[in-house]
């Protein structure tokens, strides 16, 4: 399992701004190879310009699915969140486009993560406001649901997870 968090973390590294990346004939994703896994950076319009470089302790926030849910829902879940993080104060250094994993074990498959300034401890009590905070016109769910459900967010720090919010619609 660590090697795998390690594998996604080595993708959205890559995927940070200053990064060299080709561009595909559509000018919309961005293939390349990372730990023996297929990955694509899809613009939605979810990047940050001018971000912050985020310190080597800065934690994550993922909105994570194994399943495509269409551009639109990530720009919309990935705006919300950064309003939720922003109502409660919390710094963010940078922002993902969404990432997409065409092939190889990373997981999971689709993502736009966030370098954030947060504690483990902020981090638990930003997960109970977010257990009570609709993102997308989807609600939160305390169980997981069948098939991980449209998305989730993920938050952690290096490569451990803290927690999961799950969201149904």
């Amino acid at each position: 399992m660590n090697t795998l968090v390690v594998l996604i973390l080595a993708a959205f590294a890559a995927a940070a701004p200053g990064c060299r990346q080709s561009k595909s004939d559509s000018g919309s994703a961005q293939p390349r190879k990372i730990g023996g896994c297929d990955i694509e950076t899809i613009k939605i319009g979810t990047g940050m310009k001018g971000a912050e470089e985020a310190p080597a302790e800065a934690a994550w926030i993922r909105v994570s699915s194994v399943k495509f849910g269409g551009n639109e829902l990530y720009k919309k879940a990935a705006q919300n969140l950064m309003e939720a993080l922003a109502l409660r104060g919390v710094p963010i250094f940078s922002r993902s486009e969404l990432i997409h994993i065409k092939s190889g074990s990373c997981w999971p498959p689709y993502a736009v993560e966030f370098k954030i300034k947060m504690t483990e401890q902020a981090a638990e009590r930003f997960r109970l406001f977010l257990q009570q905070t609709p993102l997308a016109d989807h609600r939160p769910t305390a169980e997981r649901p069948e098939g991980y459900g449209p998305f989730f967010v993920t938050c952690g720090s290096g490569a451990t997870d803290w927690w999961t919010v799950w969201y149904i619609k």
